[in-house]
């Protein structure tokens, strides 16, 4: 791969390149998680760093209750927009055409992503700061593409399909096999694998990538009228805003919350 002849975007790729490799960092080598600093902060027996990759450890009961003995952050690696960010980062820095378009088509679910986050108090915590950055990320890479570039469908399609390889994925790793015969009983909720709405057989995932279609395909139609680079922007924002709305008031997303039960161990 070539790197990009535009300077200016090949110093952004760049820039975003290095914070996701430290992201990547991050994620291998802190142990904590939002739900134990909530119960008793950072002196949680996983709120700290180390080289450990293999230290995840937790029991399943027989009625199907989760005890977790020691924490890792390792699902964070197969997280929807952690791929977005790094398709973002790779369309910049090599002049990639689908991957410039994959970035604007899955913006979304990083703005989505972003404001389903809602208890402002959780943003002080340092696993919360990092996913604050892989959201933003997202939303600032594509937002800076859609004010130069018009979106294409087509070409974006093989990055949302992408996406919904990654939901099977993180099925097939965090489920006890079979999956789809233990629905809701993955360790964690990586992109809401537990928490769903409904599920057939992974299947379901087609709803979201019709959606992202469909709503893509509206943001082509209400862009192509416009050559103002700023209304390019915004009118995204707009349409992903009235999607969370919409998802939001009729209960479509779902923000896990578990209970650690950890703090007894400190």
């Amino acid at each position: 791969m070539r790197l990009n002849k535009d300077l200016f975007e090949r110093r952004l790729g760049i820039f975003f390149m290095v914070l996701w490799i430290l992201i990547m960092f991050f994620y291998l080598t802190w142990d904590g998680w939002l739900y134990e600093w909530r119960d008793c902060g950072y002196s949680g027996p996983s709120q700290h760093f180390d080289l450990d990759i293999t230290d995840m450890q937790y029991s399943l009961s027989p009625d199907n209750e989760i005890t977790y003995l020691s924490t890792n952050n390792l699902h964070n690696l197969i997280y929807l927009c952690y791929l977005v960010f790094l398709i973002g980062w790779l369309g910049l820095l090599f002049d990639l055409e689908w991957a410039k378009q994959g970035a604007m088509a899955t913006m979304g679910i990083s703005f989505v992503a972003a404001l389903s986050t809602l208890n402002l108090s959780d943003h002080v915590y340092l696993l919360q700061v990092m996913y604050d950055l892989v959201h933003l990320s997202g939303v600032v890479m594509g937002a800076y593409l859609f004010s130069k570039y018009h979106l294409k469908t087509s070409k974006s399609l093989p990055v949302v399909l992408g996406t919904w390889a990654i939901y099977l994925v993180s099925h097939l790793i965090f489920t006890p096999w079979p999956f789809w015969e233990n629905v809701g009983q993955a360790y964690f909720s990586v992109n809401q694998i537990n928490d769903l709405p409904f599920f057939l057989f992974g299947m379901e995932y087609i709803v979201v990538v019709v959606i992202i279609l469909a709503v893509n395909t509206l943001i082509v139609k209400l862009n192509g009228r416009t050559s103002n680079r700023f209304l390019r922007v915004l009118i995204p924002l707009g349409v992903y805003f009235l999607l969370f709305m919409i998802m939001y008031s009729t209960g479509l997303i779902i923000v896990q919350n578990v209970n650690m039960n950890t703090c007894a161990l400190r």
